[in-house]
């Protein structure tokens, strides 16, 4: 029996030294055409933080991070990304950016609820001696991964955690993948859309990479 397997979060950071958050009301973001008048009912917008949010996505700025949402269920997510944050980040052409990274995560629930099984399946070296004396039933394995991809540093955080659930508590495998790239101020704009035209291909990796839990037990 498979695996189930939960796609539960997709979202694109963007660091930078500053971001100029005072100009970034609501007027400013629809005189620019970034967000509809629907998609700024009731958006936020203070000197240090602001948020919009709608059923696709969510968008949080503070003065040194910018962080965009989309819903795991839209169909066209990179066309969103594209037009709303690359749209944004072209009308700040003096804003220092720092970095960016895609992100998908993965919540995978064993099918028998044994973690210990699984996570001792996908991460556990029996021949290393640091995993000598690790035979109890509740101890839970982990992994990290980095490669350079996609023209990215390419990482996957893999993890058992704890999660609330109806009142009760439920382990699941959470996997994070995050594709970063460091930026400079000669090629920062560029090298963001760049990204962002990455995004399906990223989300295909991350995907197939999931699936192949469901190969091995």
């Amino acid at each position: 029996m498979n695996h189930n397997i939960d796609f539960v979060d997709s979202n694109i950071v963007i660091i930078a030294s500053t971001f100029n958050v005072n100009i970034l009301n609501t007027v400013w973001l629809y005189k620019n055409k970034i967000f509809t008048e629907k998609e700024l009912q009731g958006a936020t917008c203070l000197p240090v933080v602001v948020e919009v949010q709608s059923d696709d996505f969510r968008l949080h700025i503070i003065p040194d991070r910018l962080q965009f949402s989309i819903n795991t269920k839209y169909k066209n997510a990179k066309e969103l990304l594209l037009s709303k944050i690359g749209g944004l980040i072209k009308l700040l052409p003096h804003t220092p950016f720092t970095a960016a990274g895609l992100n998908f995560t993965y919540h995978v629930t064993p099918s028998d609820k044994d973690m210990n099984k699984l996570s001792r399946s996908l991460f556990c070296n029996e021949k290393s001696i640091l995993f000598d004396n690790l035979g109890e039933n509740n101890v839970r394995f982990g992994g990290y991964f980095s490669k350079d991809l996609l023209g990215t540093r390419f990482k996957l955080d893999a993890k058992p955690i704890a999660v609330a659930m109806k009142n009760q508590k439920k382990e699941i495998l959470q996997l994070a993948y995050n594709f970063n790239i460091s930026l400079t101020q000669d090629n920062d704009q560029t090298t963001i859309i760049g990204l962002f035209n990455k995004w399906d291909e990223a989300r295909t990796i991350c995907q197939d990479l999931t699936n192949k839990i469901n190969s091995k037990d």
